[in-house]
Order: C-alpha cells, then structure tokens, then sequence
C-alpha cells in the first residue's frame, strides 16, 4: 500500500457511504479508479500517475498525497481535514 501519510485525508464521496480517511496512496489510487465521481481531468490524471508511483517507491507519499488533494479539488469533494 505504500508507505503512510504523516497526515491523513478525510473526503466525503457521495457514492460512498460515510466518510473516507486516507493515509495510504495505495487507498488513494484505490478511490481514485473505483469511486472518484469523474474520471477525466489534468489533477485526477497526475494523481492517479502519482498514487501508482507512490506504490513502486518512484515517487514519494507527500508528493502523491499532494496531488490526491489537487484531485479533490478538482473534482470539488467536500474535504473534510
């Protein structure tokens, strides 16, 4: 699952029931292909390029982190911390 974020992500998806708390890119990625609300985007690509990267130790955990929160953003998910 890679390695764990210092700090964790909370989203709330709405195809998801109750909230989703992130600490791994590995769960990033996860949501990202199965249950992110679109699947196109500048943000969503680099984070799921990121996350998988993350995974094979290519790219650190914050970056990826990073660029799942520029994700969200993105996609305007309510960010919960």
């Amino acid at each position: 699952m890679g390695t764990a974020w210092d700090e964790c992500v909370i989203i709330d998806l709405p195809d998801l029931d109750g909230v989703q708390i992130v600490w791994h890119p590995g769960y990033a990625a996860r949501l990202l292909s199965d249950s992110w609300p679109v699947d196109h985007g500048r943000a969503y690509g680099a984070a799921i390029n990121a996350c998988a990267d993350a995974l094979v130790g290519t790219c650190k955990g914050e970056d990826a982190r990073t660029a799942f929160i520029a994700a969200i953003n993105e996609a305007k998910i309510e960010m919960l911390a």
